[in-house]
């Protein structure tokens, strides 16, 4: 006599292969973050910085990064000159060699 085992209606209960590739990745992610959080911290203790150095850096060239690629330009602010009667109160901003 043949008899057949039910099968649980609705999803199977593996979960999909790109969910586990998920939570392998995401593990992964932790362990290089780790992995360079104690990179950081030998290498701030060697040079003799404080702890924090290494992700401000980061952060600083994040920054940038993003301001290059979203077109960002410099402004240049410039003082005026105490002995210079015509000169405003208010400082002249350049941008581009235009003046603001």
């Amino acid at each position: 006599m043949l008899t057949a085992t039910a099968r649980p209606a609705g999803p199977s209960a593996r979960p999909a292969w790109w969910t586990r590739l998920a939570g392998v990745a995401r593990g992964c992610w932790r362990v290089l973050v780790l992995c360079w959080a104690a990179l950081c911290a030998l290498v701030s203790a060697a040079v003799g910085t404080p702890p924090g150095v290494c992700s401000r850096l980061g952060h600083v060239l994040a920054d940038e990064y993003r301001a290059g690629r979203a077109g960002a330009i410099d402004a240049e602010t410039t003082e005026p000159h105490s002995d210079d009667p015509s000169a405003d109160a208010v400082p002249s901003v350049t941008v581009q060699g235009v003046d603001l």
